[in-house]
């Protein structure tokens, strides 16, 4: 029992210091072409808000899933 809380204390000191990593995978819909980032929560938000908003002037239809 002890253990189990030392863990739950570790993952809740970890996540409240930001260091939760989270992934995402990314398709281009028109040439099938994926790629897959990981980081925090933010920094993989602005990964795919700037893959989308770049992908627009090439004519790329970025889909994102996983975050």
């Amino acid at each position: 029992m002890k253990t189990k809380l030392s863990t739950l204390a570790l993952i809740l000191l970890i996540s409240s210091c930001g260091l939760v990593e989270v992934c995402t995978t990314c398709t281009e819909q028109n040439d099938d072409v994926t790629t897959e980032f990981c980081g925090s929560p933010d920094e993989v938000q602005e990964y795919e808000d700037d893959l989308k908003d770049q992908g627009q002037a090439y004519d790329q239809d970025w889909v994102c899933t996983g975050s």
